[in-house]
């Protein structure tokens, strides 16, 4: 059974996604960040880089949310296309994801929630700036009709949806000039696997 290291953070539920769209059984550790546990030595025995999410499957270990999408892609199927084409899409949307996305909005929330005497207004502005211009380019991506980041759903939407599920329940707000990408959020969010994987960890 798969050992499942996570928080309750959007890249944690990247990979309990995946794990619930994929069927697989595995077994939720529970890393408490505000108690540093990700610090202990037991944890960067296995983990250099002292972050969730990380796996133990049979002794392979494999973290980063990404790494190990396609890891589980490689041995079990189902996150990604099978052929050149549609997998180079979910590639670029998935790595969009992990450069832009994901970056931007992490940032732009550290302000937000830093007390008002720590916030750096210049910095507001322009990760403000930048996710909504991330936030543009996908909602101009699904305006072609397509459902999915990929054509068909895939590893893109799953690292993609927790990180703009955060942002849309911070501030509804943001999202309400892009109505492609709202679409999409309530497709991908009406699936059962996101939200069961969503619930992770409980």
């Amino acid at each position: 059974m798969i050992k499942f290291y996570t928080a309750a953070t959007p890249n944690g539920r990247k990979v309990s996604i995946a794990l619930e769209e994929l069927g697989l059984d595995y077994e939720t550790v529970w890393v408490h960040l505000d108690q540093e546990e990700q610090f202990k030595p037991e944890f960067l025995a296995m983990n250099p880089n002292r972050k969730i999410p990380m796996i133990d499957d049979d002794d392979e270990i494999v973290w980063e949310s990404g790494a190990i999408l396609l890891y589980l892609d490689d041995k079990h199927g189902g996150l990604l296309p099978g052929d050149a084409h549609g997998r180079a899409q979910a590639f670029q949307y998935m790595f969009f994801q992990a450069a832009h996305v994901g970056p931007n909005l992490g940032r732009l929330a550290s302000q937000i929630n830093a007390p008002e005497a720590e916030q750096n207004k210049g910095m507001i502005d322009i990760f403000l700036t930048e996710s909504l211009r991330v936030f543009g380019v996908l909602d101009t991506v699904l305006g072609d009709g397509r459902e999915f980041l990929a054509g068909t759903y895939s590893a893109a939407d799953i690292m993609t949806y927790p990180w703009l599920k955060a942002a849309h329940d911070a501030q509804a707000a943001f999202f309400t000039d892009f109505g492609n990408l709202s679409a999409w959020m309530d497709r991908v969010a009406a699936r059962p696997a996101v939200q069961k994987g969503m619930a992770v960890p409980e």
